[in-house]
């Protein structure tokens, strides 16, 4: 059987570049079609790293970098293109941007949203670390509502908004990696979230509930947030990503079902802890109830049913 056809990923650098000439390549392709690029501090060192992984469509960019100013001027405006909304997560440094008479300055935590289709100034008054997904305006608006009523503006870090920005930065680590099926139900997966955060998905209509791999790509990305909390239960992870119970149990259905989705991911990061060098020295116990299990007993059964063996048996194994 063959592997499936991953999403076209491309990393961009300026490592590799003299100091003194770093910037003027950086403007001159991983930024050039960004309109005008400049930078407070010319003297200072500059230097850059991006993931960019794309498709028809859509595309999600991981960018490390020295600080930079960003004009995008009237001139730079496709007015043939497809509009697109730019839905960015501030992880490291102060931004600002200015879009449609709104602005905002960006720090840690904080969304934002542009639109490519219209003027904008943006930049960062420090080194930055940030994770931008740019999606086509339809589909942003059927998930969160009107894009005119959002560009420009930003959402400060509210515990609400914690599932949306921990879905975005494991989708930044991982989409690289996806099928474009897979990488789409993901990004179906943020919209979804997103739009309950900003309380537009209540304008949706039936014909645009979530789809099946998009509820399993949430609740495995929820599971994995909670995975220690002994009390996750199906309840919490319906509740906490908006979903009816019908809809959860019915994608995990051919799988066992979602309670044996949590149980099964709490004993296979048990069985990575156990195999890992770091934690060789840790009381299995320990390990166990770091999983989210509340008594060893059953960690036991549980592991010697998946795994066929007991977790003792593991890590006398291991070379």
């Amino acid at each position: 059987m063959s592997s499936p056809v991953l999403v076209p990923s491309l990393v961009e650098t300026t490592n590799h570049i003299e100091p003194k000439r770093s910037f003027e390549f950086w403007r001159c392709t991983a930024l050039a079609a960004f309109g005008d690029i400049d930078r407070q501090h010319p003297r200072e060192r500059f230097s850059a790293k991006r993931l960019t992984v794309a498709s028809t469509g859509w595309s999600l960019t991981h960018t490390v970098s020295s600080p930079v100013e960003v004009e995008f001027r009237s001139r730079h405006v496709d007015r043939n293109a497809r509009g697109i909304v730019v839905i960015g997560l501030a992880l490291d440094g102060i931004g600002y941007q200015e879009q449609n008479g709104r602005g905002a300055q960006l720090t840690p935590g904080d969304i934002s949203f542009l639109s490519r289709n219209r003027p904008f100034v943006a930049g960062t008054q420090s080194a930055y670390d940030e994770i931008r997904l740019a999606v086509p305006r339809e589909l942003f608006e059927a998930w969160v509502g009107d894009a005119d009523a959002f560009v420009g503006r930003s959402l400060t870090p509210h515990p609400a908004g914690a599932e949306v920005r921990f879905r975005l930065r494991s989708l930044a680590n991982s989409i690289a990696w996806m099928s474009e099926d897979e990488a789409q139900a993901a990004i179906e997966g943020v919209l979804h979230l997103l739009g309950r955060l900003v309380e537009g998905a209540a304008q949706r209509t039936k014909s645009e509930e979530v789809s099946q791999a998009a509820v399993v790509s949430l609740a495995r990305a929820h599971i994995a947030r909670r995975m220690h909390d002994p009390d996750l239960n199906p309840r919490d992870i319906q509740v906490a990503l908006g979903l009816s119970r019908t809809s959860l149990y019915r994608a995990f259905a051919e799988t066992g079902g979602i309670a044996a989705a949590i149980r099964d991911a709490r004993l296979d990061l048990a069985r990575r802890r156990l195999q890992a060098a770091r934690d060789d020295k840790m009381r299995i116990a320990t390990i166990a109830y770091a999983c989210g299990f509340t008594d060893v007993p059953t960690f036991n059964r549980g592991f010697r049913k998946r795994f066929g063996l007991a977790p003792g048996d593991l890590r006398l194994a291991l070379p």
